[in-house]
């Protein structure tokens, strides 16, 4: 699909986790931005559920950003305060201009 560069209006981050020794022999996990990139949000599904006698609820999102290799699986987006678990990230080729990321909220 063909994107335009005016349309990518949303700031996102991309966060990523790191492993910080601990110095006792262990790490610590942390978290810092990874980058800070424009994009175009779109909404695709939303789910509820109960869970544990309570109602659950989770959508789906489609960030559209400039094609960037660097983006991981195991990153996370925040946008507007809220994260975003990473759950498609597709391969593209030399010449893919934007890459289309599909991220779910309200799931672990």
């Amino acid at each position: 699909m063909k994107w335009m560069p005016g349309e990518l209006d949303q700031r996102i981050k991309v966060v990523r986790e790191t492993l910080a020794d601990d110095g006792m022999g262990g790490h610590t996990a942390t978290t810092a931005t990874y980058a800070t990139l424009w994009a175009k949000v779109i909404a695709s599904a939303g789910n509820e559920r109960q869970e544990a006698g309570a109602i659950a609820a989770s959508a789906s999102y489609k960030f559209v950003i400039r094609y960037r290799s660097d983006i991981l699986d195991s990153d996370y987006i925040e946008w507007g305060g809220v994260r975003y678990n990473i759950r498609a990230l597709p391969i593209g080729g030399q010449r893919t201009m934007y890459l289309e990321i599909v991220a779910e909220r309200g799931v672990a």
